[in-house]
């Protein structure tokens, strides 16, 4: 490996990038460390294998906030791959932004708004809601590629539109969290009202409480020595939590009651609808919900 380490070293050195990467590449199979990653991100980078520099950089990203040239290293990437709001994102977890990253952020969104299938590419992001679950997933995920501007112009109308698939107008919200916007922004919530809220004021899903106390009591129901049962009703609740963001904790009165809902289903069938918010409702609801995005 020494040697392969230094016939690479040697080729970065002299700017040979294809001959560096495939022997980084090499050594990166025996050592996954950073060092030897940011060295292969680079030459694939220089040599203009963008995809394959992004996946190698998703095994260790942490790793390129230390100092500002790695960071700008990653954020050449990900606007290379046209990941251009995951930069915006990365930028507001940050608590100082080098001038040289914004100067490259706002390069890229300028080289976006003047290609010619760009207003196509905006208005399919913007007017997803015409379109079936799956399509309107595809195009909320083409929609990170846009300049900022764009995608919170988009994402305002996106919110409150009653078209819009509920999962992906929860995705929008979780976006708007992760940029960590302070403006309000009215939002329709599961319940078909409208909310006005400050992104920038709510807590992650990942980071409620309510919803490892959800998981703590769906281990205390199932056995977990049967993991592929656990695995499919955890599927489940977690399809459920993100339905209900960002209000979790109002339909969720006891987690433990509706874990138990969940795995032994309704007790008494019947066909008289439930009172509003109570936790049959939501249930029902939620089913609703779930089935209409496989079939629509």
């Amino acid at each position: 490996m020494n040697r392969q380490l230094k016939s690479a070293n040697q080729a970065f050195k002299d700017a040979k990038w294809h001959e560096a990467a495939l022997l980084y590449e090499q050594v990166y199979q025996l050592e996954k460390s950073a060092k030897v990653n940011h060295l292969l991100v680079k030459s694939l980078y220089e040599d203009q294998q963008y995809k394959l520099a992004y996946q190698v950089m998703l095994d260790d990203p942490n790793s390129y906030l230390m100092d500002q040239s790695h960071l700008v290293l990653m954020v050449k990437v990900m606007l290379a791959t046209n990941q251009l709001m995951m930069a915006h994102i990365l930028m507001a977890s940050l608590p100082q932004v080098p001038e040289e990253v914004t100067t490259l952020i706002t390069a890229s969104e300028q080289q976006f708004r003047q290609r010619p299938d760009f207003q196509t590419r905006y208005q399919a992001f913007y007017q997803l809601s015409s379109q079936t679950t799956l399509q309107q997933q595809r195009a909320f995920e083409e929609g990170k590629q846009l300049p900022l501007s764009e995608w919170l112009t988009a994402a305002r109308s996106l919110l409150t539109d009653p078209f819009v698939k509920p999962i992906v107008r929860v995705s929008v919200l979780e976006m708007l969290v992760k940029l960590k916007r302070s403006e309000r922004y009215d939002f329709r919530w599961l319940d078909d009202q409208n909310y006005s809220l400050n992104p920038n004021q709510l807590v992650p899903l990942a980071d409620m409480p309510i919803v490892s106390q959800l998981h703590a009591s769906l281990a205390e129901v199932i056995n977990t020595d049967d993991p592929v049962t656990f695995q499919l009703y955890q599927n489940e609740l977690g399809l459920q939590t993100t339905l209900l963001y960002p209000f979790v904790d109002r339909a969720i009165q006891s987690p433990d009651l509706w874990v138990n809902r969940l795995v032994h289903g309704d007790l008494v069938q019947s066909a008289q609808l439930p009172e509003r918010y109570t936790l049959e409702w939501w249930h029902r609801k939620l089913a609703q919900v779930i089935a209409n995005m496989t079939t629509v």
